[in-house]
């Protein structure tokens, strides 16, 4: 299983958390959708759910994580986004030390 779908398993598993929603919005998934299926012999793009990009520019590696949820209503969405972006950062540094991790969280429903 890569990263992606453990951290995608990790935050679906926690309170508060109704769905994880592609990381793109609606109409840039749809763009590369159309986009794959109109190049010659291509299938269609995968749906990213969880985004992790590494940029090593300085002496340690920075791991960016882009994950879009949909809350359940039974927790603050300030709060649970903080816990999503915590449990993200203190899993990606279990997984792999040698980079600092950046959550990026965004809300895209409330009380779904």
């Amino acid at each position: 299983m890569s990263l992606e779908e453990q951290l995608r398993e990790l935050v679906l598993g926690l309170d508060g958390v109704a769905t994880v929603y592609s990381a793109d919005p609606l109409w840039l998934t749809v763009v590369k959708q159309v986009g794959a299926l109109l190049s010659a012999g291509e299938e269609a793009a995968e749906v990213p759910f969880v985004v992790c990009r590494v940029d090593g520019d300085g002496e340690t590696p920075v791991m960016t994580v882009q994950i879009r949820i949909g809350t359940d209503g039974g927790v603050p969405a300030p709060a649970l986004a903080r816990g999503v972006a915590a449990a993200i950062r203190e899993f990606v540094g279990r997984e792999r030390p040698e980079l600092e991790v950046v959550a990026a969280v965004e809300i895209a429903a409330i009380g779904v």
